[in-house]
């Protein structure tokens, strides 16, 4: 007998620190562990995978290496707004590739930890960024530096 976990795909772009990108689906489950609903891209790729699947706009499946994934553009909004403790904080994001993205950085953490400093430490791979009302997600390991947005 094989046991087989109900998946949905969720369309999104893949964007390749050589400037490349890869239009397709994640699979996710249908089912999410903590929240009602189906699993987010961000939770799948917060698992502890090195290869993601993966399915391409021509239908391949595909096996993508996690930590070559800069960032992911999210066809869906991945709502994380009804957390106590929310917040956006406008920043630019410059990457080890010379490009720079202002853009809104959410996250939600207990007030006694509630810097972006708390948060961007907290996590493991990627975090989400609004950058002109879409959503990515960031791999920090491209990450060169954050700063706060210029006004004036």
């Amino acid at each position: 007998m094989q046991l087989k976990i109900e998946t949905i795909k969720k369309k999104a772009t893949v964007f390749f620190p050589e400037n490349t990108q890869l239009d397709g689906y994640f699979f996710v489950s249908a089912i999410a562990a903590f929240h009602e609903g189906g699993e987010l891209i961000t939770e799948l790729l917060a698992k502890d995978r090195n290869y993601i699947p993966f399915e391409t706009q021509q239908g391949e499946i595909v096996l993508l290496r996690k930590e070559n994934m800069m960032m992911v553009s999210l066809e869906e909004e991945e709502v994380d707004n009804f957390l106590p403790g929310y917040k956006q904080v406008t920043v630019v994001i410059h990457l080890l590739t010379g490009k720079s993205f202002l853009g809104k950085v959410s996250f939600a953490l207990p007030e006694t930890h509630s810097r972006l400093s708390d948060f961007l430490n907290s996590r493991d791979a990627f975090f989400r960024m609004e950058i002109d009302g879409k959503n990515y997600l960031i791999q920090n390991r491209f990450v060169k530096m954050i700063s706060a947005e210029k006004t004036g």
